[in-house]
């Protein structure tokens, strides 16, 4: 749970570069975040040093693209990487902030650690900004010198990599300042990513989450994930009228699923399990379904398994790499969404349309933003009728529906995303003056 600033916070920030090097990691070396390796693992060069990446030319007529992201690429592939991806494929080149800040780096803050730039894919692209503070992206704001530090090594690696044109794509308060400085020294135009409601977010800081709205209004497009999330802030903000926009979230391009669904009774679930997760509607499902697996896959807090430990037909698999979610989703035979408390009303589920690329019934919560697939979606509003609506699920057997659902999921591709975002990004350069190329 977060801190708040009045507690013991600036103390921990202080001794936390020192003693997780120094104490806590080689106590428990499996402690060390793994994406803090992973991040090293790609080709990469340092400020200073000589030039190592074969780094391809801009787009002739496309502005790279500068994504400051909500979560790490080495640790969760969510909706920012996506889009990263996505519009990497379409020609552009996208560089994406490490949100860590220095938290990666082996070396310890007061040794000399120059910014570094490291690749990817061929279009794509990392950048460390490495801060003596080591602040962790989601317990506070930045201060002005800290933003204009990471602003510097932006500068710096954009510079390295021939940028010449640059949209940028903020997705969390924290980088809000950042942001400005850059537009200014790039004359970019900048787009702020909605598609989250962060006040459901027990681990961010109350700071971050009232940043949002200035977020919002200093930037020339915002985008949203969900038309509640678009409906809230532009009641609350009415100058975002002429230039918000919807942007929902999407399925890889994977190629096409399995004909048809398994027969084994298995009802799935695929992502995060945190303190959102419904875990009284799973445990009152997974008892009166004793012959039926329930598969829960992705990082499960200790909340989440305590509640669920003693159901011996429940299981949690861990974290699924990306390049096996297809697969892991092939054994299920109903996709679930469990999702409770104060995320859900504002929620456009990218596993929504996983499940549905599959052709799976899916059972939820109630989620407005479902509401538009009607009978592809069960919803259920209390644990007893989830459970009813997963056994009804298990037994469907209508491949109209089935088709219905993969129909929904090939107009929802991450592919298409990007090519709304390209578009707009390219309309709102057009109306802000700014130059295509």
């Amino acid at each position: 749970m977060f801190h708040s600033a009045t507690s013991i916070e600036p103390l921990r920030e202080a001794i936390r570069p020192f003693y997780l090097r120094f104490v806590y990691f080689p106590l428990r070396p499996s402690s060390r975040p793994p994406e803090f390796t992973r991040c090293w693992q790609v080709p990469h060069e340092f400020e200073g040093h000589a030039p190592s990446l074969q780094i391809p030319p801009p787009h002739p007529s496309l502005p790279d693209v500068l994504l400051l992201p909500m979560t790490d690429w080495h640790h969760r592939i969510q909706r920012t990487q996506r889009l990263a991806i996505a519009l990497a494929r379409l020609g552009r080149r996208c560089f994406l902030l490490n949100p860590h800040l220095g938290r990666e780096y082996t070396a310890a803050p007061w040794r000399r650690r120059p910014p570094a730039l490291a690749q990817l894919d061929e279009r794509l692209f990392e950048i460390h900004a490495p801060l003596r503070t080591e602040p962790v992206f989601h317990h506070r704001l930045l201060t002005t010198g800290e933003s204009r530090a990471v602003a510097d090594a932006l500068h710096w690696a954009l510079q390295r990599a021939g940028a010449q044109r640059l949209d940028i794509v903020c997705a969390l308060p924290t980088w809000q300042e950042c942001a400005l400085d850059l537009r200014e020294r790039w004359k970019a135009l900048l787009a702020y990513d909605c598609h989250d409601w962060l006040a459901g977010f027990r681990n961010l800081a109350p700071a971050i989450v009232a940043a949002e709205p200035e977020s919002l209004q200093a930037a020339d497009l915002a985008i949203f994930s969900a038309s509640s999330l678009m409906a809230e802030f532009r009641q609350a903000l009415p100058a975002l009228e002429n230039r918000s926009f919807l942007l929902r979230n999407g399925v890889p391009d994977w190629p096409p699923a399995p004909a048809s669904r398994p027969s084994a009774p298995v009802a799935g679930y695929l992502g995060a399990l945190e303190d959102w997760f419904w875990t009284e509607a799973v445990a009152e499902a997974a008892r009166a379904l004793p012959g039926v697996r329930f598969l829960l896959a992705g990082h499960a807090a200790p909340s989440v398994r305590r509640a669920l430990s003693g159901l011996s037909n429940v299981e949690f698999p861990g974290e699924i790499p990306p390049e096996e979610t297809p697969a892991m989703l092939a054994q299920f035979r109903v996709g679930l969404i469990p999702f409770q408390g104060p995320l859900g009303p504002y929620t456009d589920p990218l596993k929504i349309y996983e499940y549905f690329h599959h052709g799976l019934p899916v059972v939820t919560s109630p989620l407005a933003e479902l509401d538009r697939f009607g009978a592809l979606v069960r919803q259920a509003s209390s644990a007893a009728g989830f459970a009813q609506a997963v056994r009804e699920a298990l037994e469907e057997d209508d491949p109209s529906l089935e088709e219905a659902r993969r129909a929904e999921a090939r107009a929802a591709t991450w592919r298409r995303r990007a090519e709304q975002l390209n578009q707009l990004l390219i309309e709102f350069r057009q109306r802000s003056g700014l130059p295509l190329s």
